[in-house]
């Protein structure tokens, strides 16, 4: 994007204008007397932001704009990833977001700014997408625990082991400690406080119905919950939390330890401000990008949710003809004992040969009942949780759409409509000498709040911007995920077809000597 473009920007203005006469909140006569809908209780921001001055006019739009993510009855929130929303018609407020030039790029050409601000997209992503290694091997370990805690409801309990030194840990030989369902959701809840804006995978379900109880349902949620582990611990931002330190670390009931404890969750954006070249290398198409994502995730779900489905079920098939084999060959073995009854051995002997063969026929479906066992632990245990891992990566994506939805807009728009206001006022009262001094400090300081307010949700949503292109980033890793997955799929049915069609082409061998006539 040209830097002509960068200095259009107006982070806090949609591109429509219509209807503002209907919006209560924008008229003349309430904008001096409405309080601050912000408190201006965050850190202090930088001399460049805080002077943010008003030039012009403009009028604010009273609906803010539809997002990309919006259904109809929701709030309706600025979609901060949009251009659109950044570029106002008319004036602008001007600061280090809507700036002309940057430093150092005066006199050079919009095809070299633009070349450049490419580079330096592609520096700072390549650099984000390095931090995240989704293929890396699982370094957390979750074991059920065969005896249950409780005196009136029991509960599961889980011995969760990390296999590598964590940072900041004291290093002991025991990397093991017990937790609980339980501890897992607060662990999740602290994440989502503190990083809403973060690729954070959803937690297997407590209970389905009755199915608490349930070994085949507790063996899913041990493996959901191993995923779930792993995913947080892969992260490179979430891997470095100190409660998450603390939830693998502290050998204590974590319950208890919380009752005592004093930890913060405050939003990671609190004391965090936004870089110039962060601004300065933002273009437009991450937007279209991020938009288009959106509009696919569910369908994509939907497709690869199915494709799971259809592996767990060819894994089922695969078991019951394992127990059919296995039933198959025990028949052969009751049917050989009464041949010799059918066929006296006194007429002919070849009775006893052909049950030589029958024996080698139930040795072949013993071994071919092994291989297929071996086949679906191995489905079990390695093939599905790869694709199932992928499913809850998509639903993250997901659910930080939705999150980005509900949380990331702000009253920007409302502001800025309010401070042209409140200025107007100002200068209507400069000529009349009855005004009440008090009245014209008041209005001068609700103008002073506003844009203290305005610098800050502007800092924020640039703070967010930043975030969910990070995380964006980092998810285009996971599709390997995909090729690994389908990699694991074709090896593993190439290497048991092949046992079994070995085991097959020995027995058709085996079975060519046997007998068809007396001769």
């Amino acid at each position: 994007m040209g830097m002509d473009a960068l200095g259009d920007i107006d982070p806090w203005n949609t591109s429509k204008d219509e209807g503002l006469s209907s919006n209560e909140w924008t008229s003349e006569e309430r904008a001096g007397s409405i309080g601050p809908l912000i408190e201006d209780s965050r850190p202090s921001l930088d001399a460049s932001i805080r002077n943010i001055s008003l030039i012009g006019s403009t009028e604010a739009n009273d609906t803010l704009g539809r997002s990309a993510w919006e259904e109809p009855g929701l709030t309706r929130n600025i979609d901060i990833l949009s251009e659109t929303n950044l570029t106002g018609n008319g004036s602008s407020f001007l600061g280090p977001f809507g700036a002309t030039a940057f430093p150092g790029t005066s006199g050079t050409s919009q095809e070299e700014t633009h070349h450049g601000l490419d580079e330096s997209l592609s520096d700072w992503l390549k650099k984000v997408r390095d931090t995240y290694k989704p293929l890396g091997p699982d370094i957390v370990v979750i074991e059920q625990l065969p005896d249950k805690e409780g005196l009136l409801f029991k509960h599961t309990n889980y011995l969760v082991r990390h296999l590598v030194a964590l940072p900041h840990a004291e290093s002991n030989n025991d990397r093991s400690v017990i937790r609980r369902y339980s501890d897992f959701v607060w662990l999740q809840e602290v994440l989502l406080k503190r990083y809403p804006f973060r690729l954070i995978p959803e937690l297997p379900p407590k209970k389905i119905g009755t199915q608490n109880a349930d070994a085949v349902f507790l063996e899913r949620r041990r493996r959901g919950l191993t995923r779930f582990i792993n995913l947080v611990v892969k992260h490179p931002i979430l891997s470095k939390d100190d409660l998450l330190l603390t939830f693998l670390t502290v050998p204590t009931d974590l319950s208890s330890w919380r009752k005592q404890a004093i930890y913060d969750t405050t939003e990671e954006f609190s004391d965090k401000k936004i870089t110039h070249s962060f601004v300065k290398m933002w273009q437009k198409e991450i937007s279209e990008q991020w938009n288009e994502s959106e509009a696919t995730i569910e369908k994509s779900i939907e497709l690869w949710v199915k494709i799971t489905v259809s592996m767990e079920r060819y894994e089922r098939r695969v078991k019951f003809m394992a127990k059919e084999r296995a039933a198959l060959g025990s028949l052969i073995h009751e049917f050989s004992v009464s041949t010799p009854k059918l066929y006296p051995t006194e007429q002919s002997s070849t009775v006893l040969d052909i049950n030589d063969h029958l024996s080698i026929i139930e040795k072949h479906l013993k071994d071919t009942t092994e291989i297929s066992n071996e086949r679906t632990t191995e489905y079990s245990t390695s093939l599905v949780p790869n694709f199932r891992v992928f499913i809850d990566i998509l639903i993250s994506l997901r659910d930080l759409f939705e999150r980005y939805r509900i949380m990331a807009g702000n009253n920007i728009p409302l502001l800025q409509r309010r401070v042209e206001l409140n200025n107007q006022k100002l200068e209507s009262m400069k000529d009349k000498p009855d005004v009440s001094g008090v009245e014209y400090d008041r209005i001068k300081s609700t103008i002073q709040r506003d844009k203290r307010t305005i610098a800050e949700e502007l800092n924020r949503a640039w703070l967010i911007r930043e975030c969910i292109l990070e995380e964006f980033t980092i998810f285009q890793e996971t599709q390997f995920l995909i090729t690994r997955a389908f990699q694991e799929w074709s090896k593993l049915n190439s290497n048991y077809a092949g046992r079994t069609v070995n085991a097959w082409e020995k027995l058709s061998e085996n079975l060519m000597d046997m007998p068809t006539s007396q001769d």
